[in-house]
């Protein structure tokens, strides 16, 4: 079977040495731009490979894997988690936000399609993430115009539809958004009371 040539690096990193020469020689038979780190160069290591995807060989969950997971999560990087103890008392130890891939170290399963799914998780978290602060900005939006046109029926006696339609004919002549519109009214209207 011949090799897969990863453009991408893949960053691994242990708690236990042997694990991470089990991890990295599986990888090498898919990959070939594998970086194995210790725990100290983790970070400094994925800040000069930003693209990097990331896989954590560890005992069993701890308070220092959740950062190590959070600090992936904040860099946006796939990770997968290969955990060689699992109990239930531990799950609360790893961050409740599944946004990486869990395997077990005793899995008999390649860890290559594994980190391509990490990969694909994390493009699918981010788009989502993407929309989600979208759709916040445009509800903060509506919000700015609702309180503008409020403040504009009150202080010019009109009706909901009057002050929109001003607010709307404004936009249109300023070439300004109906939001960016809406805030210098309120900015103007809350400085005349």
């Amino acid at each position: 079977m011949p090799k897969k040539r990863s453009q991408t690096p893949i960053i691994v990193c242990s708690d236990r040495i042997e694990e991470q020469v089990r991890i990295t020689t599986q990888l090498a038979q898919d990959c070939d731009n594998i970086i194995s780190c210790q725990l100290v160069q983790f970070e400094a290591m994925l800040n000069k490979e930003p693209d990097a995807f990331v896989v954590f060989g560890w005992l069993q969950p701890s308070p220092e894997l959740r950062l190590l997971v959070e600090f992936c999560r904040a860099k946006s990087c796939p990770l997968l988690v290969v955990l060689k103890q699992l109990n239930s008392n531990d799950i609360s130890r790893l961050p409740e936000k599944m946004d990486y891939v869990l395997l077990p170290a005793d899995s008999n399963f390649p860890l290559y399609p594994w980190l391509e799914h990490a990969h694909q998780l994390r493009q699918s978290i981010n788009q989502y993430e993407q929309q989600i602060e979208q759709l916040s900005e445009r509800l903060e939006e509506r919000k700015v115009i609702e309180r503008a046109k409020g403040l504009l029926m009150k202080v010019h006696q009109v009706d909901e539809e009057e002050a929109y339609k001003v607010m709307r004919k404004t936009a249109m002549q300023s070439s300004q958004s109906l939001a960016q519109v809406a805030r210098n009214l309120m900015l103007t209207l809350e400085a005349l009371k």
